[in-house]
């Protein structure tokens, strides 16, 4: 008996002929992956999610590893045959393909030069990424837990990041040229690679830029691993990459490879419909969610949507940018946006869509010396593994004598109350209550657990050096709602507010001002033509100026989350600890908008770890 593989845009029908036809017995043994809605149209699943990126894969994979026959309806199209988001020095920033650059605006509605980057194929944003992969601390997932979430604790998510990751250990060239692993911290048989470059970028510029930071930062040290949240954090970056030695490439391993596509992850009870966006939840009088309603993408009109079913649940793993939306267009929401919208209210719940969080992130230039130009230890021209060296800056190594100024106003109940109301007054926050309980998790990793304030990352590009930086923990919020006039049609309104709250803005200021202090650092003299190249802000520039210059330059870092807050519904949350959506039954919110709150490592290591324990909460209940 002859077993096929078949998937993407091959369908069983034609597997199966082809098999009649040699005179073979068959069976399907792998996952469908497929555009064609015969496959499930009017069909019955045991769970149904929408969106086929990190959470959604990892919530799918496990479940029906767990013999669930579960389908996974993704807006975005099957990218694999695009080598743009398979080989890692082929990503481009913006990325042009697999991104959904999604428009933002400000809080009078006027849409800003930039958009916001979300994958938009099957993967999600780990197609597209900058596969930056190093853990968060113990603290500040604790805090999970402490907002009212049982269970949530790194005690209990810490095993799930190990159980994801494959490390690779850097080779005796990679570690001479600073790479760092330290075994403790990594795990070694996950469905995701971890390693460094081959060969090793710029590894002259990575190391005048760890003296530089050093300078430019006092009391920060280099560290021989990034996920060695004990030790300082300036170290050299590990990528979600391997080496592919036949072609000589470093590859990207997003979740479609380790989850979807990778051979050992095979089963027939996990379907993928790719080109179909989702248009509402379906649910019974009781408010249980039985399916989903859904059209191809790329429709103009609403004409007849598709109907799937679901026995056990359905399982909304969107992202922080497409979730509320969906959850709006079903009834889930905020009174008043729903009754602009014409939609009929389900659920009064103002949670949706508030809270919305990601990193202001800027970027300072400086010119490179004429004379080093060719310097290929300086620029290599492979800018799709961004970011060789990163540095997690604390409050005193950013401010030095003067930090306690600044964490002491933090502390003080009344500006306590002045942000939460502020945030409550922007619909940022449901309540007073809500917001003080957001804004004093995040207060307290920064006061009493005197985690990193911001994050610096450094590279070069064609005849510049250049610094990407942000607040890590920002206490600025922002929002997100349907567009009212065409819920389905238009994308949604996303409203960052970034740099709203003070201590957000001071933060920014002086990282604006460091960054010139790392370009005119004495590491890089004779190789800097010009320290404060593309601004108008000089050696003397006022804070006003450095902060005009920083709001003129910024973009998201694209770590959204908080826009479906896990916290209890009366503090204005969306999902309780179990991920269920509030006032209904047999629905779930699994992605990056559970999390109320920034972390200070990047996004994939927390969230796989989030869709794990979710993915067996689910099934456990």
């Amino acid at each position: 008996m002859a077993r096929l593989c078949f998937s993407v845009h091959i369908q069983a029908r034609h597997i199966a002929t082809l098999a009649i036809l040699l005179g073979l017995s068959w069976q399907v043994t792998c996952a469908v992956v497929t555009n064609d809605t015969t496959h499930v149209a009017e069909k019955t699943f045991d769970y149904v999610i929408t969106g086929a990126g990190l959470s959604g894969l990892t919530v799918g994979n496990r479940l029906s590893g767990k013999g669930h026959s579960v389908l996974i309806i993704e807006a975005g199209p099957d990218g694999s045959w695009n080598p743009a988001i398979r080989n890692a020095e082929d990503h481009a920033f913006p990325p042009e393909f697999c991104n959904w650059k999604y428009p933002v605006y400000d809080e009078d509605g006027r849409q800003l030069q930039w958009t916001a980057n979300a994958g938009a194929c099957i993967g999600g944003s780990t197609s597209i990424n900058g596969m930056v992969w190093y853990r968060p601390t113990k603290p500040e997932i604790d805090k999970l837990e402490t907002l009212g979430n049982p269970g949530w604790n790194f005690e209990n998510l810490f095993p799930y990041i190990k159980a994801t990751e494959r490390s690779i250990p850097p080779n005796e060239v990679q570690a001479s040229q600073g790479a760092g692993n330290d075994p403790e911290f990594h795990g070694r048989h996950g469905f995701i690679n971890t390693s460094f470059p081959t060969p090793m970028r710029i590894p002259k510029a990575v190391g005048l830029y760890k003296q530089a930071l050093q300078l430019a930062f006092p009391g920060l040290g280099p560290s021989g691993d990034m996920s060695n949240r004990t030790s300082f954090s300036l170290a050299t970056t590990l990528y979600t990459i391997w080496h592919d030695p036949v072609t000589g490439k470093n590859r990207r391993s997003s979740a479609a490879d380790g989850l979807l596509w990778a051979t050992e992850q095979q089963r027939p009870t996990l379907t993928v419909l790719a080109a179909h966006k989702v248009e509402k939840v379906l649910f019974d009088k009781k408010l249980t969610a039985t399916g989903i309603s859904f059209l191809p993408t790329d429709a103009r009109s609403l004409g007849r949507s598709i109907k799937v079913y679901a026995r056990k649940g359905v399982i909304l793993s969107a992202g922080s940018l497409a979730t509320p939306p969906i959850l709006e267009r079903s009834g889930i929401g905020r009174s008043d946006v729903l009754k602009a919208a014409g939609i009929h209210k389900l659920v009064d719940l103002p949670g949706v869509g508030a809270n919305l969080n990601d990193q202001p992130d800027a970027t300072a230039l400086a010119l490179m010396a004429e004379a080093h130009h060719n310097d290929t230890s300086i620029i290599d021209g492979l800018n799709g593994l961004f970011a060789p060296v990163i540095a997690l800056i604390k409050a005193h190594q950013l401010w030095g004598s003067n930090s306690n100024v600044y964490l002491n106003n933090l502390t003080s109940s009344t500006q306590l109350r002045f942000r939460a109301q502020a945030l409550v007054d922007a619909k940022a926050a449901v309540n007073i209550p809500g917001a003080e309980a957001i804004l004093n998790a995040t207060i307290d990793l920064i006061v009493t657990h005197k985690l990193p304030v911001a994050e610096f990352l450094s590279d070069t590009a064609t005849v510049i050096l250049l610094t990407a930086f942000w607040p890590l923990l920002p206490l600025s919020r922002g929002n997100i709602h349907i567009n009212t006039s065409t819920p389905f049609f238009s994308h949604p309104i996303i409203t960052p507010r970034f740099l709203h709250d003070p201590f957000d803005a001071s933060v920014a200021v002086s990282l604006a001002r460091a960054s010139r202090t790392v370009f005119s650092s004495s590491p890089f003299l004779g190789i800097v033509a010009d320290a404060y190249f593309g601004t108008a802000v000089g050696s003397n520039g006022t804070d006003e100026e450095h902060l005009a210059w920083y709001k003129s330059q910024v973009i998201g870092a694209s770590h959204w989350l908080g826009s479906t807050s896990m916290m209890p519904r009366r503090l204005g949350g969306v999902v309780d600890s179990k991920l269920r959506v509030y006032g209904t039954k047999n629905l779930h919110v699994v992605d990056a908008g559970v999390l109320p709150f920034q972390v200070t490592s990047h996004m994939m290591s927390v969230l796989y770890a989030v869709a794990g324990r979710a993915a067996d909460v689910i099934h456990n209940s």
